[in-house]
């Protein structure tokens, strides 16, 4: 009886003990709360086009290849006037989960989705896991692992980083860290690329 009257007296630490305990362990719930800092302006995670690609348009990185879940290869350096969303992510990272339903929104949105290839770079090369994240949450992204090296100006190590290589084969865009990529600047950017 006195546990009972423990517990009730104290609700709502046990409440926060588990609260705290199911944000600590549980990536999905990180990632969601991320999504609603964002969302609710709390967090400003938008990338902008403008400062991002300011001093990297005219850097052109080396041919970086890439394999998809089906065992399709990308080669940049094969660009056939196409334009390439890169974004280096991990099931395990929270912020890459957080900025991926923006992500999958953004390819939805895009007017020439032949000439625009979403590359979603699992580093851990973990493919089954990360194919599987995208069928539970209904994403229409692909998989794909590097077989190539990475350039570190590309890809540092920092998760999530997006990359954007134009038709001509420059680095137009880079952004370290999550962002919210459905926005209409972005959407413009890319139509505008890929006309």
């Amino acid at each position: 009886m006195k546990i009972l009257n423990y517990l009730k007296a104290n609700i709502g630490n046990v409440f926060f003990i588990l609260f705290i305990s199911v944000v600590f362990f549980s990536t999905d719930v990180r990632a969601f709360l991320i999504r609603g800092l964002m969302f609710t302006g709390l967090f400003n995670a938008e990338a902008s086009v403008e400062t991002e690609k300011s001093g990297s348009n005219k850097m052109i990185p080396p041919p970086m290849i890439f394999r998809s879940e089906n065992g399709e290869i990308i080669n940049t350096a094969e660009r056939n006037g196409k334009v390439y969303f890169i974004n280096f992510w991990a099931t395990w990272c929270p912020p890459c989960r957080a900025e991926m339903p923006s992500i999958n929104t953004l390819a939805s949105k895009i007017k020439n989705k032949d000439k625009v290839e979403f590359i979603m770079v699992d580093v851990d090369a973990k493919v089954k896991a990360s194919v599987a994240y995208m069928k539970t949450n209904s994403f229409n992204l692909k998989v794909y692992t590097s077989e190539s090296g990475i350039p570190e100006n590309i890809f540092g190590g920092s998760l999530p980083t997006t990359a954007i290589i134009g038709p001509d084969g420059t680095l137009v865009f880079h952004h370290t860290g999550m962002a919210d990529y459905n926005n209409q600047k972005m959407i413009d950017f890319l139509n505008t690329l890929s006309k």
